[in-house]
């Protein structure tokens, strides 16, 4: 097992995100797990763009699927290895913003989806509230009801101004 899927594994225990890679929302809630991650300041140096599911990183599918294919031949290079505390830490403090609110009826998947795009949209995209909303509306209509929530949630993370 190669460093970088031995930090991406120890990465997703931390944030308490299961390695499967399945189904389509095992990988969208990888892409947007790291991807927070990487806004939270956990540097991994995966470079994200703007897909259909919002914020997606093809470095990053290509080591899950090593990572998957490395955890089926029951490499467990991982043993033994840790993140340092800091990066602990900090990625610790993400894991409250991977359940969706009481009450709103996203799956936490989908929950991931609308944080990782309002960042996106909101820091690299650059684009004011106005505009990153009608983004959504536009690309992501069964998001863009919750685009208010998700903005506070990120603003009281710490992840957006």
């Amino acid at each position: 097992m190669e460093s970088s899927q031995i930090v991406l594994k120890l990465v997703l225990d931390t944030l308490g995100v299961p390695d499967s890679i399945a189904e389509v929302d095992d990988r969208k809630r990888i892409q947007k797990a790291i991807y927070l991650a990487q806004a939270a300041g956990v540097d991994l140096s995966y470079v994200f763009g703007w897909y259909v599911m919002g914020p997606y990183c093809p470095a990053l599918t290509r080591d899950y699927y090593t990572l998957a294919s490395a955890l089926e031949a029951k490499d467990k290079g991982y043993e033994g290895k840790s993140l340092r505390s800091d990066l602990r830490e900090k990625l610790a403090s993400l894991q409250p913003l991977f359940q969706p609110p009481q009450g709103t009826s996203l799956s936490s998947e989908s929950w991931l989806e609308l944080l990782a795009s309002i960042h996106f949209l909101r820091t690299v995209s650059k684009f004011d509230d106005g505009d990153s909303g009608k983004v959504l509306e536009k690309e992501k209509p069964s998001l863009a009801n919750f685009y208010q929530q998700g903005k506070k949630v990120l603003q009281s993370a710490g992840l957006l101004r």
